[in-house]
């Protein structure tokens, strides 16, 4: 996996929905700043998978009229962009999603999600989950707002400690290098109980040298940083309200990349986030 300092290369997620045209509006907004090229896609999905009659060719125009209109779009905004169109199943969305990341070496991923929890368009939760799943570099998930995004000013770049601090600054520093904005690292601090009584409880010492970790790594980048330290307590709830009260833009959190189960019997804070905020987030790539 390449490392960069700005977002170059772009695969952008569409079905033309709302909030498929907010996170067009998030790509632009990333894209002018940096000079990213961005590469547009569409999965078509019919219910029978050999099927080829007039509705196949009619699924298969939409899609076509949906990334043309996105990429004129990206274009009358000064935006490099080319289009894909892939034909799948519903269960093998993110897959194609995937392939074509690693056919364009992608630094970003952006996609929008409705926040279900059944396939209901390429863009819902349950993909934008596999696709996380699927694949390491960062991914930008942006559900659709009122009034439509306006521009970066503000990002709050949740860290956890340890392996995930590093992703996390990469990620915002991609954005925060090209976009004259404030940034606010806030790490929670974690309180553990084991199933068989066992607990553990970060001191505020070991909170303070996450976040100063952190804080390190952004200032070699000449990104200057506020530090808040939240007590203990459920992580996307903390992170979701202190993003909120501070008007925040993008959210940055890190990743262990956990499939369906996994997140479902073991939590994940970027999963309790889509449901928890409508502020766009941004996933950073997975350690290997």
């Amino acid at each position: 996996m390449k490392t960069v300092e700005t977002f170059r290369t772009i695969v952008l997620a569409t079905d033309g929905s709302e909030d498929a045209s907010a996170a067009v509006d998030e790509t632009i907004e990333l894209a002018a700043g940096s000079g990213a090229t961005v590469h547009v896609v569409d999965v078509w999905d019919l219910e029978m998978r050999h099927r080829h009659d007039a509705r196949d060719l009619e699924v298969h125009r939409e899609a076509q009229r949906i990334v043309k209109d996105t990429v004129d779009r990206l274009t009358a905004a000064g935006v490099v962009a080319d289009e894909t169109v892939f034909r799948a199943d519903g269960n093998h969305v993110a897959a194609a999603i995937a392939q074509v990341v690693r056919q364009h070496d992608a630094d970003l991923v952006v996609i929008g999600s409705r926040g279900l929890s059944e396939w209901r368009s390429l863009l819902d939760h349950s993909v934008s989950r596999e696709v996380l799943a699927s694949i390491d570099c960062p991914v930008l998930i942006v559900r659709g707002r009122p009034g439509g995004l306006g521009a970066i000013r503000r990002i709050v770049v949740a860290v956890a400690g340890g392996d995930d601090v590093e992703p996390c600054v990469r990620a915002a520093a991609a954005v925060a290098c090209t976009h004259p904005c404030r940034v606010s690292i806030i790490h929670v601090m974690q309180s553990i109980v084991t199933v068989q009584g066992f607990g553990y409880a970060e001191t505020e010492d070991e909170a303070e040298a996450v976040l100063a970790n952190a804080h390190r790594q952004l200032e070699a980048r000449n990104i200057s940083a506020d530090r808040i330290v939240i007590p203990s307590g459920p992580v996307g709830e903390a992170i979701a309200r202190v993003a909120a009260e501070w008007n925040a833009d993008l959210i940055v959190t890190g990743s262990s990349r956990m499939g369906s189960t996994g997140s479902l019997l073991l939590g994940s804070v970027s999963h309790d986030l889509l449901h928890r905020t409508d502020i766009p987030l941004l996933v950073a790539a997975r350690q290997r």
